[in-house]
Order: structure tokens, then sequence, then C-alpha cells
């Protein structure tokens, strides 16, 4: 049965192929040319590939994941499906999860494959799976909304605040709304979702006191939209939804139900607030503080400033495991309006790169009508080759691919342009490099000509960005004959030393990106359609940092560290760890495979430590959130675990969803709820994270309490991969350690320059307190090092006992 429970998949069927409801409430039937949406009115503007054959396949129930896209896809194979729109998708993809490989295997076996990138942010390799998958066009969204409802919020001080009326809702300029924040707990608790009726009716005084009011509540987890229906079926004269990110929300157009609420038709104004809620001065900060008080509502349009720029939702690349550059191109995927189910012939408005992927789909329908002839390969290529970068704003390949899809072009163009060996790609893939010297890499693009005149192209760079670089192009000039092939190599050069710097803890994310341009060399060479191949290299430039101590003889021993950087490329720290916890390899490479854990601490104020867990892996990882690593933690020495300390991405235990954030949690084994200490430092491309916590976190009423009169620990450390079929890494033993006087002197640290030396750095090791918890030695944590065992250099101490 292919109706959906929540809209979803007729909204993307209506963009993709739909044929358009006229203003009189009629299906239009045609005709379909340039005037057609300027020509008519519009309860539901047509579909991009109005005259395409739709299939549904449903995959997913009212709720949860699902386990049947392969199934899907190999349906849509078995029945001579021209394209696949699939709306779909989990953060983190690599391109050997088994919905990517059967894309994949399904653009080889003649289908075109469109996939939307996901709805993760913009932090690198949260881009989703199957949207990772060789072969796939994987569209990103953009906001293409110029203007939107809005209204100006007077309260008792400042400046009014701009806000969106995202439903479009009327209401009379000069209309005081009493303003009631929702909270997590009162009177001063942090903003609320409101995403169930439970936090409603929470509030002091309810029902009563919600009646008429602006109920305030802050974006995350649950339908947008859910906020406000709840606020409407509690009695609420207004809504309004402070943003999780500095600028506005999507606008939702008019709101007929949720997931959350079922069917339901909101009438009161639905507004929509600048974040961060936990600002001090953004506008939603104001409001929050304007708790209690009144907001005076007068209606005034807003311009959107983030026009044509990326929605704040649309995940990026590059692609986990290999940094291939995905997404491929970009599509409009904010505030749609297209069909709305159970409507009859009603419109909803969504957004989401789901939103953006069926526009390209669409376009890859007209593409594949427009070329009968060609390939899946071709078509996936033609649509890549001619989005547009500069109709985004604030464009980044790695955000956006070649740009904002372009059907008028892609339907023209006789010539197609691939990179790499396996022509499934567009791009120029580099990958990934460590680099301890000045890179070099050389590939070649492949043009064929599928028409019957030859074509000539001028061959340029165009947008270099990131790490400085040189792209060498071997030819400047190209003309491929009518029915024929031809090629330009391009070799690209990154000098090691401004290839990327550290940010302070460890290596940032760099990557070197840019565009080789075919531009026809007259308006007859190709249609007078450009082509694109974006070029994308993620460099990592390496120290060489090593540490080596002296014996330890005696009571109370001390010797001095001496840290080198013999043939290191950029300046690398070395971080004094106390060695804990080791473990051998396990079979295969899994960036969760730990190899030691070692802690440090310090003096946070004068009844609290700042205490900090190391977890070395043998193998890397592109995004430290494709793990989970829990550090089990016994305070009172009664081998009973007392709190776990968790490094895990950060917003799949605040929100819901993956942010490729990872974030530093305590939990109790004793009562429910997670803290959140700090957020990791846990680089992309690398195999070490580190995860503070406070000592006052292990210390929760009527449980065992960690302090200066209770200062020792043990541990023990369990490691999980989240992304690769959850495989378990169990370390092997546990260890002990004094959070507020050590066995071993610890959290020193030196920078070394390239080829430079230091020995600031006294080890002296505590016999009285070694007895009571001894060490296996030093763990020197160098995180600009070469990835794996190069991380974490493991010292025995060889102290004489």
């Amino acid at each position: 049965n292919p109706l959906d429970c929540a809209g979803h998949g007729s909204h993307v069927a209506g963009t993709a192929a739909g044929s358009g409801v006229t203003a009189g409430g009629t299906t239009y039937s045609g005709p379909y040319g340039g005037t057609t949406v300027s020509g008519n009115s519009w309860i539901v503007g047509p579909g991009v590939a109005p005259k395409a054959d739709l299939y549904a396949i449903r995959v997913f129930g009212c709720q949860g994941s699902t386990e049947v896209v392969v199934d899907a896809i190999d349906w849509a194979v078995d029945h001579d499906m021209d394209v696949i729109n699939m709306s779909l998708g989990s953060s983190l993809g690599s391109k050997d999860s088994p919905d990517a490989i059967a894309a994949t295997n399904a653009a080889k076996s003649g289908v075109v494959v469109v996939i939307s990138a996901g709805n993760a942010g913009p932090n690198p390799y949260i881009v989703g799976s199957p949207g990772s998958a060789d072969g796939a066009i994987t569209v990103a969204a953009i906001d293409p909304t110029q203007t939107f409802p809005g209204a100006l919020l007077s309260l008792s001080a400042g400046a009014p605040i701009p806000v969106q009326n995202s439903n479009g809702a009327t209401f009379a300029s000069g209309t005081i709304y009493p303003i009631a924040v929702l909270r997590t707990s009162y009177p001063n608790g942090p903003v609320a979702l409101g995403c169930s009726q439970a936090e409603y009716a929470a509030f002091p005084g309810f029902p009563a006191s919600l009646v008429g009011k602006m109920i305030v509540t802050t974006r995350n987890v649950c339908s947008r939209v859910a906020r406000a229906i709840f606020a409407q079926q509690n009695g609420a004269a207004a809504s309004a939804m402070i943003d999780n990110t500095t600028g506005y929300p999507p606008v939702e157009g008019p709101i007929t139900g949720s997931a959350e609420t079922g069917p339901f038709n909101v009438t009161i104004p639905f507004f929509g607030v600048r974040g961060l809620p936990t600002g001090s001065t953004s506008d939603g900060a104001r409001l929050r503080n304007a708790d209690g008080g009144t907001a005076t509502a007068t209606n005034a349009p807003l311009a959107n400033p983030n026009y044509l720029g990326f929605a704040s939702f649309s995940s990026a690349g590059p692609r986990s495991g290999d940094s291939a550059l995905k997404p491929s191109v970009t599509a409009p995927g904010v505030s749609t309006v297209s069909t709305g189910f159970g409507t009859g012939n009603g419109a909803l408005t969504l957004s989401g790169t789901s939103m953006a992927a069926p526009h390209v789909a669409g376009a890859a329908a007209l593409t594949r009508q427009a070329h009968p002839n060609w390939n899946a390969i071709a078509v996936a290529g033609a649509v890549v080759n001619t989005g547009d970068p500069s109709l985004v704003a604030g464009y980044r390949i790695s955000r956006g691919g070649t740009g904002l899809v372009q059907a008028n072009k892609s339907t023209v163009s006789q010539v197609v342009a691939h990179g790499d060996d396996q022509r499934l790609a567009v791009a120029l893939n580099f990958g990934f490099e460590e680099m301890n010297r000045d890179f070099s890499g050389r590939k070649s693009i492949v043009l064929r000509n599928h028409g019957s005149s030859a074509a000539t192209f001028n061959v340029s760079q165009a947008l270099p960005a990131g790490s400085p670089h040189t792209l060498s192009l071997h030819k400047t000039s190209v003309t491929v004959p009518a029915r024929g092939l031809a090629e330009v190599d391009v070799t690209l050069m990154v000098p090691v030393a401004t290839a990327g710097v550290s940010n302070g803890s460890g290596p940032s994310f760099h990557e070197v990106a840019g565009i080789v341009q075919f531009t026809p060399a007259s308006a007859s060479d190709n249609g007078g359609v450009s082509l694109r191949v974006p070029y994308y290299l993620v460099p990592r430039p390496l120290s060489d940092v090593s540490t080596q101590v002296g014996k330890l003889k005696g009571t109370n021993p001390s010797a001095i560290a001496t840290v080198t950087n013999r043939h290191g490329a950029i300046a690398g720290d070395a971080d004094f760890y106390v060695w804990g916890l080791a473990d051998r390899r396990n079979p295969g490479r899994l960036s969760n495979d730990v190899r030691s854990v070692g802690t440090q601490s310090f003096a946070w104020d004068a009844k609290t430590q700042l205490l900090v867990f190391a977890v070395n892996t043998f193998d890397r990882w592109s995004n430290a959130s494709t793990n989970e690593f829990d550090v089990y933690v016994d305070v009172d020495g009664d081998g009973i675990d007392d709190y776990i300390v968790v490094g895990v991405d950060q917003g799949a235990v605040t929100t819901g969803a993956f942010s490729g954030l990872m974030g530093s949690f305590v939990f109790s084994t004793r009562s429910p709820g997670a803290s959140l200490a700090f957020l990791a430092t846990a680089p992309t491309d690398s195999s070490t994270a580190e995860l503070p916590v406070l000592s006052s976190q292990m210390c929760r009423a009527a449980e065992p309490c960690l302090s200066a009169a209770n200062p020792r620990i043990t541990y023990h450390a369990v490691a999980y991969d989240l992304i690769s079929g959850g495989t378990t890494n169990v370390v092997a033993g546990s260890a002990k350690y004094n959070v507020w006087a050590s066995a071993v002197s610890q959290g020193g640290f030196a920078t070394v320059e390239p080829g430079g030396k230091d020995h600031s750095n006294v080890i002296s090791v505590n016999s009285t307190e070694w007895k009571r918890t001894p060490a296996k030695g030093l763990m020197v944590v160098t995180l600009d090092n070469k990835s794996g065992e190069g991380e974490a250099q493991l010292i025995d101490l060889d102290v004489d006992r």
C-alpha cells in the first residue's frame, strides 16, 4: 500500500511529477511550458516532470526506521524504472553500507538514482547513506524563499523583534499576547521543546494559565509544527518557536497536522524566532527573558536573509571513509509547497533535503526523456555537470556539489564529463591524504560527445577554495569529436606547509576544492552549455612528535621527558596522560577498536577536578560520531560501577538526531538522565578522543560521590560502532587512578616545532600512591601525528620497584 501516514511520500511525489492543482481546485492537465507557472494561479504548482509515470514503493511504516530499502531498489531495477528518488537516509554514510551498495548497483544497471543528502547540518562527513553511494546524485538543499510573512514583536524594553509568521495566520496589528515560556523546570529552567502534551501540562496553573497566551518553545527533535498544534489545543492565542541556529526556522505554510498529533488545522499564528535559545542577546533570548510580560504584534513582511543560501539543516560532506565528494548538486528544499496527503486537493509545506531530491529526480526524468539512448551514468553526469554554483549564496563544494540544478541545461547538453577511473563519479576525488611532504596527484577527465557535431571547450579552473593549492590543466582547450571521446589531464599540488594548521585542540578539518570548467568556445558548441567537474582533497599535514623518559629509580623518582619532532611537517603537541588500559587489535579495520585509554586531571575550582579520559584507537575515523566510547567508573571501590562517562554524538543524545559533534556525557548507573560535561576533543580524520568531565558530575545525592576525601577511581571501557553493524569492543582489564593526586605526574604539555626539541616536562612518581593506584606508564597524546598508534605514544616508565 503506497499511501503514507504523514504525507511525506505524497509531498515528494508531487514535487517530482505532480500535475498541479489550479486555484479553482481542479487538476491541471496541461499544456506545460515556459509560461505555465506564471500564467496560472495555483493551490499546488506542477512538479518538475509532470508528464512522467510515477510508481510509489512504500518502505516505511508510520514511525521508526526501515530495513527494506534494498528490496525497493531491487523492485525498481526489476521493473525497468528510469529514475529512483529516495528522500531518506541515515547520517555519516559510507560507500559500503548495504543501501549505498544497492544504489550503486542500480546505477550500474541503468537506473538514475537520486537521493537526499540528509538533514543533519554543516559538520564534515555527516552526509547520509544511501546518498553516499557511488553513481548516485546526492542532493543538498537551499532556501528559495525571497520574502515571507512576518511580524514585529514589541516587548517592554528594546527594539521590536522581527519574527516569521511561519503559517501565514491572520492577526490584527496591535494584538497583545501575554508571554508564557514553556520550560523543562520552573521557574527558571531551559526553554522546553514543546513536543508532548506532558510538557504543557507541567506549566504552573495548567490549563487555565496557558489560555490566551503566546506559548514559547524551542526547536529540536519533533516536527516543528507540532508545537503550534499543541499550543492551540491548549488554548493559546499564538505559538512562538525559538530556532536552534542563529537564523530563522523554515516557513511552514498552512499547518494541517503532524506525525505527533495527527490531522489538525492551526489557525493561531506560529511565530519563528531567530536563535539561539541559550544565548544572552539573541532574539530568542530576549523573548525568553520576557516571560510573564507581553508582546505586541504588528504585521511586517520579512526579507529572507538566507535567500538562495544553504538550508541550515542540509548535511555536509565529504563521504565517510574515503573522503569522496558528496553531495553532488543542490536544489530548493525549504518551505516547499506540494501535494497534501488526505486533503483532497490541498497543499502541504515541508522542508528538508527530502524536498530537494525530487526536484533533481524530476530534472533527471526530463534529461532522460531528452536523451532516450543515453545510459543512466551519462544522464546523471549531465545533471551534475550542469549545476550552477553562481546561483547558491555562500556556495561551498562539500555542501552543494556543482551548484543549483539546471534542467534547461542538462536536457540540452550533448557532452558529458566524468572524473575518476570508475566513471561513476563526476568529481575528481583525490580522497584523504596524511602529509609529511608536499602533495601532488594526477587524474584525468573524460568527455564523451553523444551528439552529431564536434564540440570545443575552453578549459579553466574556477572557484578554488580551501587550503592553498595549484591546479595544473594539461590543456586549455579541448575538442570532443562527434560520437567520440576526449581526455584532459589534471595535476593537483598542495604545499604541506599551508595545507592546514591545528586549531589548538588537535587538527582542524581542511579541504582543497574547486571546479574544472569547460566553457563552450561558441554558442554552437554543446548548445552553449558549460560543464563543471569538481576536484576535491582532504589534507592532514603531520607532525612527528616522540617522547623519551629516563629510568626512574628509588623512592619518589623523577626524570626529564625529552620531546622531539624530527621529521614533522608541522608543529605538534605532546600531552601527558597516565596510561591505564591497553588492548590488542581486533580483526578488520574498525574505528572503535580501542588501543589504549589514559587519564589526566586538573583543579577546576577549590572543590572540583577536571578529569579527562583519552581514548586512542588503532584505526582512523572520518568523524568520531560514528563511534561511542563508554568509560565505566567505580568511585567508592566496592567493585560496582557507579557512573559512565560516554563520548557520543551530542545531537544523538540531546535531540535524537546526529550532529557530527562528539559530546562528553555522564550517566549514573543508579538514576536516569545524562549531564553534558563538554564537547569532546575528537577531531575529524583522527583516532583519539579526549572526554572531559567534572568530578562533581560523579557525585549525586544519595549516590556514591567522587571527592577530595574519596579521590580514587577504578575504570574500564567499552566501545561501540554506531554505523557499521554495531560491533562492540570490550577493552581488556581495568585501571586505577587518583583524581586529586595521581601516582604519576601528568597534564604536562609541550609544543615542538619541526626539527625541534623540548625538555620542559619532568615526570615523577609518588611511590606511596603508586602502590594503591599503579599505572602502565605514560600515554603521550599528539593529535597532529599520524592517525592510529602514532597519536598516542605508550611509554613503560621502567619504575624501579
